[in-house]
């Protein structure tokens, strides 16, 4: 969440990182998730992608 208020500023890092921790509980596929450069809710897919091939997860 730092990482996203540093990046981002107050309102959005806040909000950035308010979703990336409500994603995290048991039903949800775990990975690497840094930050992205641009503002999004989201889950950032290239990170995702990236680390389910290095754990020959996809």
């Amino acid at each position: 969440m730092v990482t996203a208020l540093n990046k981002h500023g107050a309102l959005k890092g806040a909000i950035m990182g308010i979703a990336r921790i409500l994603r995290c509980h048991p039903f949800v596929k775990g990975g690497f998730d840094p930050v992205p450069d641009h503002f999004t809710i989201f889950r950032n897919k290239d990170a995702r992608d990236e680390y389910r091939k290095s754990m020959h997860l996809k």
